[in-house]
């Protein structure tokens, strides 16, 4: 898919401003709080931030549909559908791209993935990540800003009866156990991008367990190898909780954007309602800045963490980020950054 939407703002050519948030659940308790108080109401706290970035990407963890029949395979804990209205909470935000590769879009069956691509299709959102076959599910999305071309493909490694089939709707499911068959894929995707001509190429990965601060040393190795291959940014979701994150040869790799809106219980060890949303300046092929905002998600809504929600969301990101090498540091103007030096361009 492709947009060439045209956004607001003031940045030179070929300099832009990109947010990434982590799983945006729009389901169960949320659901009610969008029907009771508008589709605003996850993310309006933090829309203002989110819509002044020039390209604002998350992962869609749930179905936008009408639908009220769940998958027909295994059961499962959990299944998040939202109202056909909660699209509204992504065009509020400024969300110009979703991930859809992940274990919940389809949770109420292939009519609630139709639902949901027809919503995202209606309002300007473009997505990568599923589809109506396995062709559409493998083709990235491309988006233009500020002269900047941006790709983004998107995987998930569970859930493998949602796949996308050869004729059949899903997702684009990855067995990263699978080294190499992973790591042709990935090529096929990359020289997709490349021969149309994207600055930034973007791989979205929803992987590994929930609850976990660190990713696991064969995660970090795909995610070198990954970047080794030519990919600009690893944005990865699921674990429900921030991970450390690396800049390895000049390019980010967020392991874990950690969840952007949901309704889950709290873990007293993770404090999973502290989160971040994640910014970068890019200009031309160099990584100028690095910003990380601290959220705090309360009564099934994101908010600006202040007070001792930031100073939490700042401990844990800075001793996480440490052990990857990069050093966090707070300033008057910035706010939280992770320091880039002079522009890191990628290798």
């Amino acid at each position: 898919m492709e947009s060439t939407r045209p956004v607001s703002g003031s940045h030179s050519s070929r300099t832009a401003r990109v947010m990434l948030g982590g799983d945006v659940m729009l389901g169960r308790t949320v659901k009610e709080y969008i029907l009771l108080h508008g589709p605003q109401y996850p993310l309006g706290p933090i829309a203002g931030l989110m819509r002044g970035a020039d390209l604002t990407i998350v992962n869609l963890e749930c179905a936008i549909t009408s639908s009220d029949t769940r998958w027909p395979g295994a059961p499962k804990a959990f299944y998040f559908g939202a109202p056909l209205q909660a699209v509204h909470s992504l065009v509020d935000a400024g969300v110009d791209l979703v991930s859809l590769a992940n274990n919940h879009v389809l949770d109420y069956g292939i009519d609630g993935l139709r639902d949901t691509l027809r919503q995202l299709h209606r309002h300007g959102i473009t997505q990568a990540g599923a589809g109506e076959t396995l062709s559409q599910a493998l083709t990235p999305a491309v988006i233009d800003r500020n002269g900047l071309r941006f790709g983004m493909a998107a995987f998930c490694d569970h859930q493998e009866d949602f796949a996308a089939q050869l004729l059949s709707p899903g997702m684009a499911y990855l067995d990263l156990k699978d080294e190499a068959a992973t790591l042709a894929v990935w090529r096929s995707e990359l020289e997709t991008l490349r021969q149309r001509q994207v600055d930034w190429p973007i791989l979205s990965l929803h992987w590994g367990p929930n609850m976990v601060w660190r990713p696991a040393e064969r995660f970090r190795r795909l995610a070198h190898l990954a970047i080794d291959m030519g990919w600009k940014i690893v944005f990865g979701h699921s674990a429900h909780v921030f991970q450390g994150i690396e800049l390895y040869r000049g390019c980010p790799i967020i392991y874990a954007a950690g969840d952007l809106v949901d309704d889950y219980y709290v873990e007293p060890e993770f404090a999973n309602d502290h989160q971040l949303l994640i910014e970068l300046e890019v200009d031309g092929d160099c990584l100028r800045r690095m910003l990380l905002h601290p959220i705090y998600i309360e009564d099934c809504q994101a908010r600006p963490a202040t007070g001792g929600h930031f100073v939490r969301v700042l401990d844990v990101i800075s001793a996480l980020c440490q052990e990857m090498g990069a050093t966090v540091k707070q300033d008057a103007v910035h706010g939280i950054r992770i320091e880039v030096g002079n522009g890191w361009q990628p290798q």
